[in-house]
């Protein structure tokens, strides 16, 4: 059974039960470095969530300015990666049975990345071009020794397994947008890149954003939502294909924008066919579920509604152009969708299951008094989380698409007061990794059932 399969159990049906089976024991040290990474992306998020109201203004004018880029990669960079890096580090050796190849290297990757993110971040809101790119520099260093870790685990069983198969490719996309990002970075300073600025940038876009990214969520979706959901149909073959074909189209539609190809929007519709195809394989798990929706799932479905509107907006995007009037409103009401409805929705709703059962196992691995995922988790605010995220969500891409200014400006609030309410209840959580403490819910309890 799967970690995911394990942290469901403990927290729906068996309160007491250990949230790891000794099936997939701990890869020494691996559990705290990817509760670390969650702690980054968490405070990218809150940063994130927290500035968004005051960038809804430059955004609407145009989406390539300094105060836009730098909000959207605290959220692709600092939010997004780091938190797919931490489930990663922990997943991939428990999948595979591969340690990772060293636990120093993993240190030594995280404090690159934070780094480089944050530099990143920085450089692009104040607009300093060459301490943007050296800080790319740094963060595609730290993207090498994360793929360097993480590829002797999965190479083995490359084709085998959907998600080894489906999260190998991802980390290959991250490479080459690591590296994009790092060149159009330095063609600011030094001019030696050919071709037009927006498709260069559409084609790092696309391979971060559909490669790395939903490729991921596609691979890691795929082994986790039939462990809260318990569907009684299995996970079809199709699958598998469905990861080749969405990863074929996205190297596709890169190199056709390098190359300034009119065949790119062919590929564009190729993409919008391969992640379709991924809702009616998730759309069939959903109907045959044996439990109930719980926050989790609700979160992934409000996703996959939000992955159906990035796709037409995606469409019609890519037809449009992004140095047209239209094209100007479609970009940020596009990236809304998919950054924080699709994306956002998605690792909220994982991280209620996952992020307290690694703290669970931090504890009980560093000797710490032993808590229960139910006693970790603080699941009061996760109705007006989800309410407010995704109302803002949809206000804030109305807003931006139709230009009204103030329907945008409301749901970038509504967005911020939801993440800021995510952030502390989902920091609190994590921070019982490294606490003596116990939680209220465990001090409280006058008989407790502790995992064994």
């Amino acid at each position: 059974m799967p970690e995911s399969s394990q942290f469901t159990a403990s927290a729906t049906r068996r309160p007491s039960a250990a949230p790891y089976h000794h099936h997939y024991s701990d890869v020494p040290g691996s559990t705290r470095p990817s509760i670390v990474f969650f702690m980054a992306a968490v405070s990218f998020f809150a940063l994130g969530v927290g500035v968004l109201p005051f960038a809804v203004s430059d955004i609407a004018q145009y989406f390539y300015q300094p105060v836009p880029l730098a909000v959207v990669h605290t959220f692709t960079l600092g939010w997004i990666t780091a938190a797919i890096m931490g489930v990663m580090y922990r997943y991939v050796p428990a999948l595979t049975r591969v340690p990772l190849r060293s636990q120093r290297m993993v240190w030594v990757q995280m404090a690159l990345f934070v780094v480089g993110a944050s530099g990143m971040v920085t450089h692009f809101a104040i607009g300093i071009w060459p301490g943007l790119w050296l800080a790319a520099m740094v963060m595609f260093a730290s993207v090498v020794l994360f793929a360097a870790n993480l590829f002797p685990c999965l190479w083995k069983h490359l084709g085998d397994g959907v998600a080894e198969t489906g999260m190998f490719l991802a980390i290959t996309f991250l490479i080459a947008a690591g590296l994009l990002g790092m060149l159009l970075g330095m063609d600011k300073t030094f001019d030696f890149m050919g071709g037009s600025l927006l498709t260069n940038l559409s084609a790092h876009v696309h391979l971060a954003a559909v490669g790395w990214v939903t490729v991921s969520i596609c691979a890691v979706s795929y082994r986790m939502l039939p462990a809260f959901l318990l569907p009684t149909v299995t996970l079809p073959p199709a699958s598998k294909w469905q990861i080749y074909a969405l990863s074929g189209a996205t190297a596709a539609l890169a190199v056709s924008l390098l190359v300034r190809s009119p065949v790119a929007p062919l590929f564009a519709v190729a993409i919008a066919g391969s992640i379709a195809w991924y809702v009616v394989i998730i759309g069939g798990m959903v109907r045959s579920r044996r439990m109930p929706l719980d926050w989790t799932p609700l979160h992934a479905l409000a996703g996959v509604a939000s992955l159906a509107a990035a796709i037409a907006l995606g469409i019609a995007l890519s037809i449009a152009g992004g140095d047209t009037p239209w094209g100007a409103r479609i970009a940020p009401a596009y990236g809304v969708m998919g950054l924080l409805g699709f994306f956002s929705n998605f690792i909220i709703g994982m991280s209620y299951q996952l992020f307290a059962g690694f703290v669970v196992r931090a504890r009980a691995a560093a000797g710490l008094p032993p808590v229960t995922i139910a006693e970790v988790s603080i699941a009061k605010p996760r109705l007006f989380v989800f309410g407010a995220f995704n109302i803002g969500v949809t206000a804030l891409a109305m807003g931006f698409l139709l230009g009204w200014d103030g329907v945008a400006e409301a749901g970038a609030l509504l967005v911020a007061a939801a993440g800021i309410v995510y952030s502390a209840a989902t920091f609190r959580t994590l921070s019982y990794a490294f606490r003596q403490a116990l939680p209220a819910a465990a001090r409280n309890a006058s008989l407790r059932v502790l995992p064994s």
